[in-house]
């Protein structure tokens, strides 16, 4: 019994010496390499950059289509774009047609 109490009373006074640097070990690594830690604001910017260039990309895309789809709207029911349109996006032709897709 006595063995256990000289143990538990080292224990507790050994604590601080094996913990506390395990923590500060622990916050100076998520400071310089965490998520948001001081070098990964390199990779975080990169990241953004990358972003606002789909973003972009993305609303070039968005208006062409606006564009399109207010010509198509605008149209007559007898319009050969009318008639690209069904034919490419939902594959309709005539049985003597051949319908060829080039990739863009």
């Amino acid at each position: 019994m006595n063995r256990v109490l000289n143990l538990k009373e080292k224990i507790k006074k050994y604590y601080p010496y094996f913990f506390f640097p395990l923590i500060i070990i622990y916050l100076s690594f998520n400071i310089f390499d965490g998520n948001n830690g001081l070098l990964s604001h390199a990779r975080l910017d990169s990241e953004i950059i990358v972003l606002e260039g789909k973003i972009s990309s993305l609303k070039t895309n968005n208006n062409l289509l606006q564009i399109k789809i207010s010509s198509l709207q605008n149209l007559s029911s007898n319009s050969d774009l009318v008639d690209e349109q069904i034919r490419n996006v939902l594959g309709y032709g005539k049985s003597n047609e051949y319908i060829v897709f080039f990739d863009k």
